[in-house]
């Protein structure tokens, strides 16, 4: 007998000395620990035809095996059904010739990873899942129990499903995993596994049966909000399919009351919100002293934070008025992650309030390849019971781990391929969110394929880290899940719900009306896009209108441009703080000249703290750039005009009279010998137009410009000119005189008339 073995007998003896067991467990502790104690025993399953009398091999395999722990019978394929148990090779052979038996195979999982370096493991370190052979069987699973109570004590837990213990939970050394699975009672011992976030275009399926919609429903008295410069991935859920580009739309419109009432339960490793009254931990989490409200992942710093921002909040969140709850997890394992879902759907059990007003969101996600058949089946029962419910899961569909950014493979990309995404089907309705670009093109890393449910944009997404008032810009499908998750959290707060939400049909009946063109639409043809019903007359466009050229009253291109990106908007964010909620600002630059121009920012609620430089300069550029030029402005003069988004007007205003535009960009020189001098007069129409010549008379200090001689003065002609210099500089400077006005005026070679010497 092995050490082990004599340590295991000996941990079970003192046990039964002090504790007194009824009669069949007892009976069923006996035959368990007999077995525990025969060498080689692994786990086999045998196979025979459906349609034949079991009962025969049942008996012939508890006799041979003697003992009776062995599974239920369960379909293999079409033809043949198998069942579960431990036995010797020689057991084995004295089954295998039995005429019912068409075969009998080794069955072991290995649970050891000697291969991959520790720090990329995808499981937890010394923690297991033990699995009984038979979950129904109460007596067989309390006896089994018992002695894995006595051989692990403390660090043993049960996971019951239904009253009946479904599986134990476990921290084990390499030598206990090998005295566990030597039990008779016991099925499978299996890693506990690591989860991941998705942090960083297929067409979607169809909705698997008919949306069980409400009909057209009566134009009800909406009260609408709008969030003024809001981030663009909130802009884009109040898109509306009649405005197609963006670009054109700056505010985050959404009815006021969405929210009210409803609850988001965030599965994460902390929130870094301020304290919270609602939260639920796991148990590893309070064993661990965690607090929900402290997000202390390093691996990935404030991701908990960011995502339940998106789903949530009065700066980046879609739902306004929505409640958080924190759902704690200690380390993102399957373990935790499946004991989040049960602690969910107890407490909404306790808060009936709760009830068909409260969605479950998560990035987390798990790889296949580390799954058993097991596993996929306990969260197929927890998912069943929350949507029988009628509570809403949503998960992100993942990032592609090719990070080539390779675009033009788009259409190619990885489809979904990872837990609790990939379990997503016709009969059990999760919802999966993909991530799109601003042009509503599936973001590069985005997993697709027909899991994915509905797509909202995860790329360049601003969200407000932990410890931080300064927000920071982040993509992956990890948040664009969250917007779905806050979205669906306002669906549940209307008084009258879009869709049928009668009992056990609530989920089924969202997931259809969220692929319905009531909720999402196509920027890319295949694929839908989350959309929150708010209308042009609501969320109105960009309107760009053009001063034009015909009443000569225009600025200089490159003039105008540096003082929107160098000085006017730079200082709009000073002054703000200065003026405080003012509605407008306005600066006038080059007074009586004739580049004279008034830059001004006006909003219908005031200048708060939305205010973007960006944005600042992209729409004052807009009414400078965006107007078509006509054909006879070959100086490419600017008119002006204005840019109106979002409740906030960026206007370019002109204010001089000038000579006709056709005339383009004019120079004049003229030059009279005066013997000791010569005298100069130099005009010129589309440049010194704002310095009064100064750009001129510096490039003649090299010409011997003669002190107290410079006069400049602007004032139109009838040749085109607008403004005059006259000066005068010593003999022989012709040729410089020329060549530095066309330097000033941008002609390059430029020659002086006249008389006046070389």
């Amino acid at each position: 007998m092995s050490e082990g073995q004599s340590r295991l007998l000996h941990v079970l003896f003192i046990y039964f000395i002090l504790v007194l067991f009824p009669g069949s467990t007892t009976a069923n502790m006996s035959r368990a620990i007999d077995s525990a104690t025969e060498e080689g025993k692994s786990l086999h399953k045998v196979f025979v035809q459906k349609g034949i009398d079991t009962s025969t091999v049942v008996d012939l395999v508890k006799s041979t095996i003697e003992h009776d722990y062995i599974s239920p019978w369960s379909d293999a394929d079409d033809e043949l059904i198998s069942m579960k148990f431990r036995a010797t090779s020689s057991q084995i052979a004295k089954l295998k010739d039995h005429q019912d038996i068409v075969r009998v195979i080794n069955v072991e999982f290995p649970v050891q990873d000697i291969s991959t370096p520790k720090g990329k493991r995808l499981f937890v370190e010394g923690s297991y899942v033990i699995r009984p052979i038979n979950w129904e069987n109460v007596d067989q699973c309390n006896a089994t129990g018992i002695i894995l109570k006595a051989l692990l004590d403390s660090q043993l837990t049960e996971s019951m499903w239904d009253g009946k213990i479904r599986k134990w939970w476990a921290t084990m050394t390499d030598e206990q995993v090998a005295e566990v699975k030597m039990l008779a009672g016991v099925s499978v011992v299996s890693r506990v596994h690591k989860g991941k976030r998705g942090r960083m275009t297929p067409t979607l399926s169809k909705p698997h049966e008919s949306p069980n919609l409400r009909g057209p429903m009566k134009k009800r008295d909406i009260t609408y909000e709008t969030q003024r410069a809001a981030a663009t991935e909130l802009v884009a859920v109040s898109q509306p399919s009649t405005i197609p580009e963006l670009r054109d739309l700056k505010n985050y419109v959404y009815e006021s009351h969405g929210g009210s009432g409803s609850f988001v339960y965030h599965i994460e490793t902390g929130v870094a919100f301020k304290a919270q009254s609602r939260h639920l931990l796991t148990k590893k989490a309070i064993e661990n002293h965690d607090e929900p409200w402290v997000d202390d992942d390093e691996e990935m710093p404030s991701h908990g934070t960011c995502t339940a921002g998106k789903a949530l909040g009065t700066q980046f969140g879609v739902s306004k008025q929505a409640t958080l709850v924190v759902v704690r997890l200690h380390i993102i394992d399957h373990k935790e992650f499946q004991e989040a879902l049960e602690l969910i759907l107890k407490d909404i059990g306790d808060h009936p309030e709760r009830h068909k007003r409260s969605v479950v969101s998560t990035a987390i996600s798990f790889v296949t390849d580390e799954w058993d058949d097991d596993d996929v089946i306990d969260f197929r029962n927890v998912f069943e019971k929350l949507f029988a419910e009628d509570i809403p899961f949503v998960c992100n569909s993942g990032n592609d781990d090719d990070e080539s950014n390779d675009e033009s493979e788009l259409s190619d990309g990885a489809d979904v391929d990872e837990y609790p995404g990939l379990m997503e089907g016709p009969d059990l309705p999760l919802i999966v969110v993909g991530s799109v670009n601003s042009q509503g093109q599936r973001s590069w890393f985005s997993k697709g394929g027909p899991h994915v449910t509905i797509h909202a944009l995860g790329e360049d997404v601003l969200c407000m880290p932990k410890g931080g008032n300064v927000p920071k810009e982040d993509a992956g499908t990890s948040f664009a899940q969250p917007l779905v998750a806050g979205e669906i959290a306002n669906l549940l707060s209307y008084d009258t719900v879009p869709f049928d939400t009668s009992d056990g049909n609530l989920v089924k009946n969202l997931k259809a009306y969220l692929q319905s063109d009531q909720a999402s639409w196509e920027r890319v043809e295949g694929v839908r896009v989350l959309w929150n019903g708010v209308t042009e007359e609501n969320n109105p466009r960009k309107v760009i209108e053009c001063n034009g050229l015909g009443e000569n009253v225009y600025v200089e291109g490159d003039d105008v441009t540096s003082l929107i990106k160098d000085t006017f908007c730079p200082d709009v964010g000073v002054r703000r703080g200065l003026q405080g909620q003012s509605a407008s600002v306005s600066s006038i630059y080059n007074i009586g000249t004739p580049n004279e121009v008034t830059l001004s920012l006006s909003t219908e609620e005031g200048l708060n703290s939305n205010y973007n430089e960006q944005d600042c300069v992209k729409y004052l550029m807009e009414a400078v750039d965006g107007c078509l030029s006509t054909d006879n402005n070959a100086a490419n003069y600017k008119g002006g005009g204005s840019t109106t988004v979002g409740g906030a007007t960026y206007n370019v205003a002109p204010g001089s009279l000038r000579s006709a535009a056709h005339y383009g960009k004019q120079a004049g020189c003229d030059g009279t010998y005066k013997l000791a001098f010569n005298d100069y007069w130099v005009w010129g129409h589309g440049w010194a137009s704002s310095d009064y010549g100064e750009s001129l008379k510096n490039e003649l200090k090299g010409c011997a410009l003669l002190p107290g001689t410079w006069h400049f003065d602007y004032g139109l002609g009838d040749d085109g000119r607008e403004w005059t210099a006259r000066f005068r500089t010593g003999v022989f400077q012709k040729k410089c005189v020329g060549n530095a006005v066309g330097t000033a005026s941008g002609f390059g070679e430029f020659g002086c008339a006249g008389s006046g010497r070389d």
